[in-house]
């Protein structure tokens, strides 16, 4: 869906006059309207910028990219380091390559292929896209667990492997909509996840998911799902300016009306010319001080006031990373606007929407752009050029050096007789593989969800011990009748799981990933007991049996 009239008078972020152009947030100002004109623009060539015989609209996601574009411009020019890794969320991929080719990452050529066979993939990628992408985020929800199976990954690896590189944080931005997916409850109750201190996640709360504005209730409900977690919890609402008229005769009564306005409201109200939010904002319970408060400032002043969130105050965004608390994970819910800055901002029907030519050259404008000359970058020596030039020289990555592989034998040396289950047969081939080959051993970590016991785990961890994040101690050591041990440490190579299946595949996608991340490859094992598959019946998945099934 193209949306021709769609309309706002929200001034670009930026552009307002907020001290000396050469302090720090002023700058980032500056490189967050080029890359919010950047992402867009990629959006805008793979739908009007090259042939389209089929008339088919290509797609890509304006409104949810402009969204996160301080967030992310805060990260990568003025907050990572090159040992971060970043999970991006799925529809904001064009800021990542946005500030990608800033960074001088991504070739100009490639700007104009998102969506095209070979080019920039509709999602972040971490094999196909041709610039740095650290996880590949396709599927809504997986993208943002898998920061904590790449942590819990590293920790493993590290505890192995002494001289394996360091790692930073590992940095999860999803949008609040995608809290709706179950996969990330399973992850973020994981008992082990309370102790990833390198752990961060940043939410997009802009309100809107693809067919609503989200209810009014859920930013409480999921504080507090976090908090019961064990997560630090960190809530920015509204940028610094608007704080300070908060602090005026008035302020208090504007700060309560405003908070306790629907969603939809306040949704509506962004989509009211400047001349009609004093009216908006009054209401039965107005007092005299907020409306004189408000008759202070211009209709200009009144928009820009009500869209002053934090999410979009680089320089409260700043100092909120540095709050962060490093003994645990943490979770901060960034206030913003879906499509900031843009014909569509805080449209619902915005996620799709496309800007018309003459939205985009209005954009052009308002970014110190050309519609004819979209990928340009910073003049050389302008303090922009330089802030890009350093943060790309910060993040700047060396490959891993490859530790080499041990060589996996055709066959042991043992046989294991003419019948025997395959999970006995697991269970003995794991324990041989120790005295066999143990330089290949040493690299065998095992996982399952609950149920080690019940897919023959026993004997191998019984040599090899259970790994965790931090030791535990283990009050049955003095049980005689117990038959397996199960003894928690960081030497340990088994890894166990609460009872979520998709806990367990994402663990394992990181666990064999650790050769490419840091160099050291793993042979990572998976268990799970009893699949339901669906059976040639109409009976579901959860009612099928061998005996309900005999055709099985």
């Amino acid at each position: 869906m193209r949306v021709e009239d769609f309309q706002t008078t929200a001034a670009i972020p930026g552009t307002a006059d907020h001290g000396d152009a050469g302090s720090g947030t002023a700058v980032l100002e500056s490189i967050a309207r080029r890359v919010r004109w950047t992402a867009t623009a990629i959006v805008d060539a793979a739908n009007r910028g090259r042939p389209n015989a089929s008339g088919i609209k290509v797609g890509g996601h304006q409104s949810s990219s402009a969204s996160m574009v301080e967030i992310m411009t805060s990260l990568w020019f003025s907050e990572l380091t090159e040992a971060d890794r970043v999970s991006v969320k799925p529809h904001a991929s064009p800021v990542l390559h946005a500030i990608n080719y800033l960074l001088g990452d991504l070739e100009e050529h490639k700007l104009g292929t998102l969506r095209q066979k070979g080019g920039l993939q509709s999602y972040p990628s971490r094999s196909k896209d041709p610039d740095t992408v650290d996880f590949s985020t396709g599927s809504v929800g997986i993208g943002a667990t898998a920061t904590i199976w790449a942590a819990i990954a590293h920790r493993f690896v590290s505890d192995r492997y002494a001289a394996s590189r360091k790692s930073g944080r590992f940095i999860g931005l999803l949008g609040d909509a995608e809290l709706d997916e179950g996969a990330i409850w399973e992850a973020v109750a994981d008992p082990s996840v309370a102790q990833l201190g390198e752990l961060l996640w940043i939410v997009d709360l802009n309100r809107q998911s693809l067919d609503r504005v989200v209810p009014d209730s859920q930013i409480m409900r999921l504080q507090g799902m976090f908090e019961a977690a064990g997560w630090q919890v960190l809530t920015r609402k509204w940028g610094t300016r608007i704080h300070e008229l908060f602090a005026l005769p008035g302020g208090a009564d504007l700060r309560r009306r405003l908070e306790t306005m629907p969603n939809e409201e306040y949704q509506r109200m962004l989509r009211s010319p400047d001349s009609e939010i004093f009216d908006r904002l009054r209401s039965s319970d107005s007092t005299p001080a907020m409306e004189t408060l408000l008759s202070s400032l211009t209709a200009t002043e009144q928009a820009a006031a009500v869209r002053d969130l934090a999410g979009h105050d680089i320089g409260l965004l700043l100092d909120t990373y540095k709050q962060v608390d490093p003994t645990r994970p943490s979770v901060i819910f960034a206030y913003t606007i879906k499509g900031r800055g843009l014909a569509t901002e805080g449209h619902p029907n915005n996620h799709a929407a496309l800007l018309s030519t003459d939205q985009m050259e209005t954009l052009a404008e308002a970014s110190g752009m050309d519609l004819g000359d979209p990928w340009r970058k910073f003049q050389p020596g302008t303090v922009e050029e330089r802030a890009c030039s350093r943060a790309s020289l910060r993040l700047r990555r060396r490959h891993p050096e490859l530790a080499p592989s041990p060589q996996l034998p055709a066959s042991l040396p043992w046989s294991y007789g003419d019948r025997i289950s395959t999970q006995a047969a697991l269970g003995r081939f794991l324990s041989d593989l120790k005295r066999a080959v143990p330089e290949v051993a040493h690299r065998v970590v095992t996982c399952s969800p609950d149920v080690a016991s019940s897919t023959n785990l026993g004997g191998w961890i019984n040599k090899t011990g259970v790994w965790s994040v931090g030791e535990r101690q283990d009050w049955f050591a003095d049980d005689v009748e117990r038959v397996l041990r199960w003894i928690e440490n960081s030497h340990g190579q088994h890894i166990e799981l609460g009872i979520a299946e998709t806990n367990l595949v994402g663990l394992v996608s990181e666990l064999g990933s650790t050769w490419s991340r840091w160099g050291h490859p793993l042979i990572p094992i998976a268990t799970i007991y009893d699949p339901f598959w669906p059976a040639p019946s109409n009976r579901g998945p959860s009612g099928c049996t061998p005996e309900a099934n005999p055709s099985w």
